[in-house]
């Protein structure tokens, strides 16, 4: 039948709403991440200050229809994930509906967007129009102080204690955690005037933390110790007691303090995992590998957790564990591209090239992909499949074509290892007409070239590389150890492996060549003294046979063969250290 006006109006406001409540949820649940208005809980974390909220979007009185056409588009922008555009129809309908639903629901995107103009002007229309509902006053407050209008900012948070509003302190302090010491200290005093008769441990640790963030720890820690008071399992509070501990130099309180915590509270993950990752960088990896075993067991279905203890079973040469965890991923679906990467290096250690071959093919385009991809053929490449390996990665390129440069460079480095330096330098030509001025290109190539004694042709990829990147201490340091091996312009060699040097003093071979360049120019002493330095960071074989050398020519030749005997050992069929015997102990290596 045909439908008169009012009759239309409500057909078109139903399929409005039906509509509407079915894309609201899509899209609050696209900006998740945002915290509700409030909470009272002490144990939240500041990540989450409090569960997302999902306003109802539709309108507690009748719009006109291009209002509702509007609304409609803005929900269907934020299920398409475009909430700026989202954002832009929701504040141009609040202003023009002037509905608290609407403008909450502006100011809800706003928030998720960290557009602080938006949301303040949001916060401000929807307490024009709701005078008694603290949440717009809050989020006012914690707006205000991010722009610096300090004394309206301290109105409403007075406002709100007045009226025993609930205010955010998490909201608060990420306001003022970007702010300048002077606007910390006016939020601080104004929280200190309410803290002697306040039984909200939130209250005191937000207090204590703009002490922390000040620079008094030992105030904070009084705050942090009332907060945990009040609220025993208060998370925040403990954590951050264990940071101002920390800032005092008082690591070890610190660390026990963390411990007896995380073993009061084992249902706090947030705990345990910051415990087990400060045990890491204490490096007490058994330690560590403990807590995230117990943490595993306690939230078995963190995948998360399930990789950290893994990995660091790994670590611990415990094998079987981390194979045991690692499988555990692939079972539930969890990580596992990570989990075939490992496992694949385990099957390589164990000698089952095939079962390693296997997992590393079963890693998908992302992350890992590229590691995966080279690894196999490396693999391959050992296992005497030279195309098949080189077939891997042009294969890897095409599904990963924004990698394509990656996976030609290690092309380029098989076949070198190959020794078929023409056809890898001609890769390398290719993939420089596609980008003239990558310098992994250009240094790769100057490499080959080297090996290949084209050594005018390496010049010049290097100093392009120098040209793109003066401070490039790679490429410094490879010209100038060249220059010092060729026993060639020293003085030159000398000015650019002392600048890779002053660039990158801890890379043993910028010392090694520091080193060696000490030795072309005659200071025997002060060549031993790089030498030895980098040998005991890094006993290659090159760093070996250059070492030997200096201590040969010094009269140190039992050191000297003991040396070059033991690094031979670890690589039988090195040219250098052989070419080096040759010289010095020729009835020994014929």
């Amino acid at each position: 039948m045909r439908l008169g006006t009012n009759d239309g109006y409500a057909c078109i406001h139903m399929i409005y709403k039906q509509i509407l409540i079915a894309t609201s949820l899509v899209f609050a649940l696209s900006i998740g991440g945002c915290s509700s208005w409030s909470t009272k809980s002490a144990s939240t974390s500041p990540s989450a200050a409090a569960p997302a909220i999902e306003p109802d979007p539709v309108a507690s009185r009748p719009f006109e229809n291009d209002t509702l056409y509007e609304l409609l588009l803005a929900e269907f922008a934020g299920k398409r994930n475009r909430a700026d555009v989202a954002l832009g129809k929701y504040l141009k309908q609040a202003h023009e509906t002037r509905d608290p639903q609407v403008v909450e629901r502006a100011a809800f995107i706003a928030r998720f967007l960290g557009a602080h103009q938006a949301t303040l002007d949001a916060s401000k229309l929807w307490l024009e129009i709701e005078p008694n509902n603290p949440a717009p006053r809050e989020l006012a407050a914690t707006e205000l102080i991010r722009f610096g209008q300090m004394e309206e900012a301290l109105h409403q948070i007075d406002q709100l204690m007045a009226s025993e509003g609930d205010l955010n302190f998490e909201f608060l302090l990420q306001a003022t955690r970007a702010s300048d010491r002077e606007t910390r200290q006016k939020v601080l005093d104004k929280l200190s005037q309410y803290a002697p008769s306040s039984e909200d441990a939130r209250l005191w640790y937000a207090k204590g933390s703009l002490q922390a963030m000040n620079g008094t720890h030992e105030s904070a820690l009084m705050d942090f110790d009332k907060a945990l008071a009040l609220s025993g399992g208060y998370g925040n509070a403990i954590l951050a007691k264990f940071q101002s501990l920390t800032a005092l130099n008082r690591q070890q309180e610190a660390m026990t303090f963390l411990a007896q915590e995380t073993s009061r509270h084992p249902e706090n993950k947030r705990l345990g995992v910051t415990y087990a990752r400060q045990l890491m960088k204490q490096n007490q990896l058994k330690a560590a590998q403990q807590q995230f075993y117990r943490l595993s067991k306690n939230f078995p279905h963190d995948g998360d957790l399930v990789l950290s203890l893994a990995l660091l079973s790994w670590e611990n040469q415990e094998r079987e564990l981390a194979r045991e965890q690692f499988n555990k991923l692939l079972e539930t679906n969890h990580r596992t591209d990570e989990a075939h990467l490992y496992l694949a290096r385990m099957a390589v250690g164990e000698k089952d090239f095939d079962r390693a071959q296997t997992h590393l093919k079963l890693v998908g385009p992302g992350r890992q992909y590229l590691s995966a991809q080279v690894q196999l053929a490396i693999i391959q490449t050992e296992q005497g499949q030279l195309d098949q390996a080189l077939a891997t990665l042009d294969n890897a390129a095409a599904q990963d074509p924004k990698q394509h440069l990656k996976f030609l460079l290690a092309k380029t480095e098989i076949l070198a290892k190959k020794e078929r330096f023409e056809e890898a330098i001609e890769l390398l030509d290719k993939g420089l007409e596609q980008a003239p001025d990558d310098t992994n290109l250009l240094y790769s190539r100057a490499m080959l070239r080297e090996q290949n004694d084209n050594f005018e042709g390496m010049e010049a990829d290097l100093r392009r590389v120098l040209e793109l990147q003066p401070n490039n201490s790679a490429a410094l340091n490879a010209l100038g150890y060249t220059f010092a091996n060729r026993n060639h312009r020293l003085s030159e060699a000398w000015e650019l492996i002392e600048k890779a040097y002053t660039l990158n003093p801890d890379d043993p071979a910028i010392i090694d060549s520091m080193g060696w360049i000490k030795y072309r120019m005659g200071d025997v002493s002060e060549a031993l003294n790089y030498l030895k330095k980098a040998y005991a960071a890094f006993d290659d074989q090159e760093i070996a046979a250059h070492l030997g050398e200096v201590l040969w020519v010094s009269g140190q030749q039992d050191e000297a063969r003991e040396i070059w005997e033991e690094a031979l050992e670890k690589s039988p069929d090195s040219k250098i250290l052989k070419e080096v015997m040759d010289r010095f102990l020729p009835s020994q290596t014929n």
